[in-house]
């Protein structure tokens, strides 16, 4: 009756050299190198910065010369890669809501990209919506930005 349950840590003793703490003191509880926290999994992050599950196959055919890397369409092309690699992600793990939050993000960037492409270049816009079956961004024109100019004459 007078037993805990769970005893008091104890910390192994440790070295001269580690003695002191990383700003020259004493440390204030000594942990020895066996007690360790593990370091989390950034599975969305470090697989892309690892080009691990991410398909970049079909985008460097978007380059339009052979140091770019911030031309629209190549921009659009990597999005969606990345739009691609998160949705696979996602069906897996439905609960991820940071990597539903990441993907959100992605999207509207990727349609502020292809709206720019709408405006200023449409043979460009065309050419990424038909090759990597994206749906059309502007769905109703209602400025007129996609009318035929001569046929109102």
């Amino acid at each position: 009756p007078g037993q805990r349950k769970h005893p008091t840590p104890t910390y192994a003793p440790m070295n001269a050299a580690a003695q002191h703490s990383i700003f020259g003191g004493a440390s204030p509880r000594p942990f020895s190198a066996a007690v360790s926290c593990p370091a989390r999994a950034r599975v969305i992050s470090a697989s892309y910065q690892n080009k691990e599950n991410i398909d970049l196959s079909r985008v460097p055919q978007y380059k339009q010369h052979e140091s770019d890397s911030g031309s629209t369409p190549f921009q659009v092309a990597i999005l969606t890669a990345r739009v691609e690699q998160i949705s696979k992600h996602l069906a897996t793990n439905r609960k991820d809501h940071a990597a539903k939050r990441g993907l959100v993000a992605i999207l509207s960037q990727r349609k502020s990209l292809l709206q720019y492409l709408h405006r200023e270049d449409r043979s460009h816009y065309d050419r990424l919506i038909r090759e990597f079956g994206i749906r059309p961004v502007v769905v109703n024109d209602t400025r007129g930005a996609s009318r035929d100019k001569n046929s109102m004459l």
